[in-house]
């Protein structure tokens, strides 16, 4: 009896600590993580609200890569919406290189024909603007509507494709994980039938 108790005890205390382990992490995930610059820009639009929940969110913009042949080389060119030049990458041989990239390839022993070569022309970052812009959001009839102040529709877009463009996203990365772990698995097992083999042919030579 004695011996039940104690064991009824343990997991009473287990779950405790298991309850407060889960709320300091819950705290540490939204208030603690948060930056004191960014609590602070909150507090200045809602200086009485109670911050709640908070996540990190990478930025991001619409933006098309455009594969290509210059003269039969390969080159890939990512171009923004508004014709913003971001990135072009190509590959150049290694006598095209600049000295200076050559003596450091040549310190680090690397012997290669070709090089990729990116040249970056834009890089995203937040620009303040001179005054707030504010528009509205409604979903009518399957479609998301978005509407400036002044009641100028600025977008419609079908709710369908705006969540199956969402939910490619998460199932394309969904796809890469299980393609890895899959390859992961057959490389084991490959390597698995590779020594089984090895060692048959040494009890046939014996």
């Amino acid at each position: 009896m004695v011996r039940k108790n104690w064991i009824l005890i343990g997991c009473v205390v287990a779950v405790a600590v298991l309850v407060c382990a889960v709320t300091y992490a819950e705290k540490s995930e939204t208030k603690d993580a948060l930056p004191s610059a960014v609590q602070s820009a909150v507090k200045a639009l809602f200086s009485k609200a109670v911050i709640e929940t908070s996540k990190k969110e990478e930025a991001s913009i619409s933006a098309y890569e455009v594969e290509l042949k210059d003269n039969g080389k390969a080159a890939s060119v990512n171009v923004g919406e508004d014709g913003t030049v971001i990135e072009v990458e190509t590959t150049v041989d290694m006598n095209a290189l600049p000295d200076a990239v050559k003596k450091t390839l040549k310190a680090q022993d690397v012997n290669v024909p070709t090089v990729d070569k990116a040249v970056t022309y834009a890089e995203l970052k937040l620009v303040k603007l001179n005054a707030p812009v504010t528009t509205y959001e409604v979903t009518k009839d399957g479609k998301e509507i978005k509407i400036a102040a002044d009641g100028k529709i600025l977008k419609q877009e079908a709710v369908e494709k705006v969540e199956k463009d969402e939910k490619g996203g998460k199932e394309e990365k969904k796809c890469d994980k299980e393609k890895d772990e899959k390859g992961g698995k057959e490389e084991k097992k490959g390597g698995k039938e590779k020594d089984e083999d090895e060692k048959n042919e040494e009890h046939e030579h014996k």
